[in-house]
């Protein structure tokens, strides 16, 4: 198995941001981002339904921008989104612990309801949306009212994917599903707990603002695109990280030394 090398640049400037990601000192991956442009996708809304058509089993939900939200069924169907999570101990399967599709009959007109954009507005259409919020860590992703736990294929050795099963069975409640990402490889279970208590109060406080906040309205604004990249992408294969703002810089650090200190000399 090649040992990958990865480094990852990132420039900031008053207008954009741009992190570079390479691989064998080649470029794979760039992200620009414009932090005067408004992002939606991640961001949770406190939403009103606006119009439900059976026909073509979608709903349309006022999350207070200028042209309604998108939800349709399929939104539930989350296979391809689930393709490098296991979902069981022998890896089959993996539909068998999602939840039962949602019933839009149980949805009506100015019903309020909790929704999270999936993808950006384009073309004249409004913003797609989902029920099925997921609030991610930099160890594990809460996806709330489920009940099921997925491994990232990522993680090759079998007893550490059921070592971290074990783990999050210890302390995971019936109502929450949890997704272990591939950084959380080795960590023990006080870690990923407290990540966990972490991101239940962040859900927590959505819902609260849910109740105190008439809808529409903005109830958490997703991370910026560099938080998103050191989430994600910062791992065990990334040799270097450099960038040239100190705010960012110092963001950065923080966030690691928080969720594996050993990783502060490759900043």
């Amino acid at each position: 198995m090649i040992d990958i090398s990865r480094e990852i640049y990132i420039n900031c400037s008053i207008s954009s941001n741009r992190i570079a990601v390479l691989e064998q000192e080649e470029l794979v991956q760039l992200f620009v981002d414009f932090p005067s442009h408004t992002k939606l996708v991640g961001n949770i809304y406190n939403g009103k339904v606006q119009n439900v058509i059976p026909g073509i089993q979608a709903a349309f939900i006022d999350i207070d921008y200028e042209i309604n939200a998108f939800l349709p069924l399929s939104e539930i169907e989350a296979q391809d989104n689930f393709k490098n999570i296991s979902f069981n101990e022998d890896d089959e399967n993996p539909k068998q612990s999602k939840k039962e599709k949602h019933k839009f009959n149980e949805l009506k007109i100015d019903d309020q309801i909790i929704v999270q954009v999936v993808k950006e507005p384009f073309a004249g259409k409004g913003p797609r949306i989902t029920t099925e919020i997921s609030i991610p860590g930099a160890l594990i992703v809460l996806i709330p009212n489920q009940n099921y736990i997925g491994i990232s294929k990522k993680i090759n050795d079998k007893y550490e994917r059921r070592r971290l099963r074990k783990i999050i069975t210890e302390f995971k409640p019936k109502n929450v599903g949890i997704i272990v990402r591939t950084t959380a490889q080795g960590k023990n279970q006080e870690v990923l707990s407290e990540e966990f208590e972490s991101l239940m109060k962040q859900y927590k406080n959505y819902q609260n603002k849910a109740k105190n906040k008439n809808a529409p309205s903005l109830i958490h604004e997703d991370v910026s695109i560099a938080s998103k990249v050191i989430r994600d992408l910062f791992n065990k294969q990334v040799k270097n990280l450099y960038v040239d703002s100190k705010k960012v810089y110092n963001d950065i650090y923080n966030y690691v030394k928080k969720i594996n200190p050993k990783d502060l000399e490759k900043i």
